[in-house]
């Protein structure tokens, strides 16, 4: 039997943390690839402490449903899932740790999914800007180290006539970014994986947006959803932990 556990942060006081975790495990779990599908969190329950015990399979795929390496995913979930590196022999089961999923070579699809579910059927005189936003932090490079490898590979594709980075927390800030952008359209899409007060509220309200189109001074600013509540969001997770699933697991000791 194979299993996939998905972990997320979870929150005590945003409800919609976790969310898209669960919806993302149901898309897998009626896929029938995984005998079990678990969801548990950090914040909130089912905690990540005890989900092992709730396991039957031998086979276990963890993915961290987080955007970037980090504190999280380096040292949390390993410790409270007791785990060794990318793949843990004990008791009889292999457990595979998959890494977290902004660096997956799929993200950029999902992230053009995203502009084309926000801009639609809308044919964009003039030219068109691509904004990745991702919260950013001094005391985490690969935090922002993420957001830049997407821009790189979405700037690969040629697809915008520009591809730009903004933060909240670190330069440069993503108010300047979208106001500098040289495009008569700015797409911002945020690098969560979930809404949440950053998204529906400081967001909008840096940017002086008016919902998901804003026309002003000569642009229009269209705003997304965060790329992690994206239903194609549940393709990444599986091929991710399919991929985790080919390491080899080393001998028992």
């Amino acid at each position: 039997m194979k299993a996939l556990v998905i972990v997320g942060h979870g929150s005590h006081l945003n409800e919609d943390s976790s969310l898209p975790v669960y919806e993302h495990a149901e898309r897998i779990r009626r896929t029938g690839e995984f005998d079990e599908v678990v969801e548990c969190f950090w914040k909130e329950e089912p905690s990540m402490r005890h989900v092992l015990d709730l396991v039957e399979s031998e086979e276990v795929v963890v993915v961290p449903a987080f955007i970037s390496e980090g504190y999280f995913t380096q040292q949390v979930i390993p410790r409270e899932l007791g785990l060794e590196g990318p793949v843990t022999r004990r008791g009889g089961r292999v457990i595979r740790y998959a890494g977290p999923l902004g660096a997956f070579e799929e993200m950029p699809d999902v992230i053009l999914e995203r502009v084309r579910d926000l801009v639609g059927a809308r044919r964009l005189a003039g030219r068109t800007a691509l904004v990745l936003l991702g919260h950013g932090t001094d005391l985490n490079r690969n935090s922002a180290g993420v957001i830049y490898l997407n821009a790189r590979r979405l700037r690969e594709r040629g697809v915008f006539d520009a591809v730009e980075v903004g933060f909240l927390d670190q330069e440069p800030e993503i108010g300047r970014v979208v106001e500098e952008a040289e495009a008569e359209n700015v797409v911002v899409i945020p690098l969560f994986i979930a809404e949440g007060w950053h998204t529906r509220e400081t967001i909008p309200e840096d940017l002086g947006l008016e919902g998901e189109v804003t026309a002003r001074e000569g642009k229009t600013i269209f705003y997304g959803a965060p790329v992690g509540t994206h239903p194609s969001m549940a393709r990444l997770i599986a091929d991710r932990a399919r991929e985790a699933g080919e390491r080899e697991a080393p001998l028992a000791r």
